[in-house]
């Protein structure tokens, strides 16, 4: 576990001296944005030992960068913090393993996890060239997530942010695709608005041999709701 987060400090450490190594370099034509965008986040297994139990309300806030290749290209960056989750129930009885205590959950009992990470994302954007001061973008890439937090309720036994940072990988990747419209606000201000999906590679449980418990693959999934503004 040692080992697992000094590999995570030191991957972290270096994505960001790169990208603060690419905005000197760029520094003169580089653009940036701040984003607050609310989330739908869910769970979803590739083995029938696990259900989703339903949605969780999320959140996303971040600083994006903007490498631009011509006018309608660019290389999107940026850092974030990441707020996802979701409700799942296992099929047969359940040993959820917290940093302080055991649990065993009951078939068919909700376990709702609460994760944040520390999101980096990577992508190209394009978007349109038009006068009118409306303009309408994409942006599709993948995504570093480090995990900064992870807590669980189970509503059954009546426990709430129960910390559970031996169930989650401290390290994942995913994909998104973004789209949208930006509008011009003033010369160097544009408001942006938009949707995307996001979903991840990998694994986020970890299934832990010491607990008895199914091997399966368990992602989260996202339907975000952008809202920014760019300068």
């Amino acid at each position: 576990m040692k080992i697992a987060k000094k590999r995570t400090c030191s991957v972290a450490l270096t994505i960001l001296l790169f990208a603060a190594l690419t905005v000197n370099g760029f520094s003169q034509k580089i653009e940036f944005g701040v984003r607050a965008d609310p989330l739908i986040t869910w769970m979803s297994s590739n083995s029938e030992a696990y259900k989703s139990e339903g949605t969780v309300p999320g959140f996303s806030l971040g600083l994006d960068v903007y490498f631009p290749l011509n006018e309608r290209f660019s290389v999107s960056s940026g850092i974030g913090l990441l707020s996802s989750g979701g409700r799942q129930s296992a099929v047969e009885d359940h040993t959820m393993v917290f940093n302080n205590i055991d649990t065993v959950v009951n078939a068919g009992e909700e376990m709702k996890y609460n994760l944040r990470y520390l999101n980096i994302p990577g992508g190209l954007r394009a978007r349109t060239n038009r006068d009118e001061g409306l303009n309408f973008f994409g942006d599709l890439g993948i995504d570093l997530r480090l995990l900064l937090r992870s807590k669980v309720d189970i509503p059954s036994l009546q426990i709430s942010d129960e910390i559970a940072q031996n169930e989650v990988f401290a390290m994942n990747m995913g994909w998104h695709i973004n789209g949208g419209i930006e509008y011009e606000l003033g010369s160097d201000l544009l408001f942006l608005a938009g949707i995307g999906y996001d979903a991840d590679f990998f694994d986020v449980t970890e299934d832990l041999e010491n607990a008895d418990q199914p091997d399966d693959r368990s992602k989260i999934r996202m339907i975000r709701i952008r809202f920014g503004l760019k300068f």
